[in-house]
């Protein structure tokens, strides 16, 4: 893909005086406050010492065989059982992003861009990671259609408002009421608040929003949830059900970088971030 840079058609050219303004994302940044996210110091750890991932290996819990009863016999032995080990693995994600600016833009604008760019950055990096997120879901979605038969995904024509999630939670046999929060499309929320199936419970905070949930699981609304052939996904979650560790930018030049461009412009300059 090609070099884009923030020209004099991005920008508005406004009258003297005029207060420059920008329009705020309205994306839903929920999802990293819903308790499904946690990290692990020890990760991070290992994280940085370099590596493309991190092996997790850890036990099985011990099996479900009943206990035997006892009896006087010297020569009868009760049999060993053995328990067995399990290897996860934690990714490493490493994600970068640039700006342009040339001067004649700021110029004319009347505003600096770069302002703005430097002051959105915490935002920017919260949807970007929200995104990443999204594509590491749906590729272990994928994993468990193509290798488990999708044991863990309940696909189906039927409206939300329907059995469905509960058919979804009960893919888990009896862990099915451990699910605390669900991760669904705002047009799968409407259906739900169309029905009266939504109930509102106040926050924490003092004069905080009140919290939707359906059949007692915590509801996320996002529009950035996969939708394909106008079939939605929503995704159910236990606490904590996501291991995520964020590393600080070790690079020479810091977590934003400007690099001055004199020469372009054809000698206005830009600078890049």
């Amino acid at each position: 893909m090609a070099d884009a840079y923030t020209r004099i058609a991005d920008a508005i050219v406004p009258s003297v005086y005029a207060q420059y303004s920008f329009e705020e994302h309205v994306q839903s940044l929920e999802i990293f406050q819903a308790g499904i996210l946690f990290s692990d110091p020890a990760i991070s750890s290992k994280l940085s010492m370099g590596g493309r991932s991190v092996d997790m290996p850890g036990w099985k819990d011990l099996g479900n065989d009943p206990s035997e009863p006892v009896n006087d016999d010297p020569a009868d032995s009760i049999e060993m059982k053995k328990i067995g080990s399990r290897r996860e693995v934690a990714a490493r994600n490493v994600r970068a992003q640039a700006w342009g600016v040339p001067d004649l833009t700021a110029i004319l604008a009347g505003d600096d861009p770069q302002k703005l760019i430097v002051r959105r950055q915490t935002e920017y990096w919260q949807r970007a990671n929200k995104l990443t997120l999204l594509g590491i879901l749906k590729g272990v979605l994928a994993d468990n259609v193509a290798n488990d038969g999708g044991d863990l995904v309940r696909t189906t024509g039927a409206s939300i408002v329907d059995t469905d999630i509960i058919e979804a939670a009960y893919l888990m046999g009896d862990r099915a009421d451990k699910f605390r929060t669900i991760w669904m499309h705002s047009k799968q929320m409407k259906a739900l608040k169309l029905a009266d199936l939504i109930d509102y419970v106040p926050s924490s905070e003092q004069g905080g929003p009140l919290i939707p949930y359906y059949m007692g699981l915590r509801c996320v609304v996002d529009d950035d949830i996969p939708v394909a052939a106008g079939v939605y996904t929503a995704f159910m979650f236990k606490d904590k059900a996501i291991l995520w560790n964020e590393l600080p930018v070790n690079s020479e030049g810091g977590p934003l970088e400007f690099d001055r461009k004199p020469r372009q412009g054809h000698g206005g300059g830009v600078t890049e971030m």
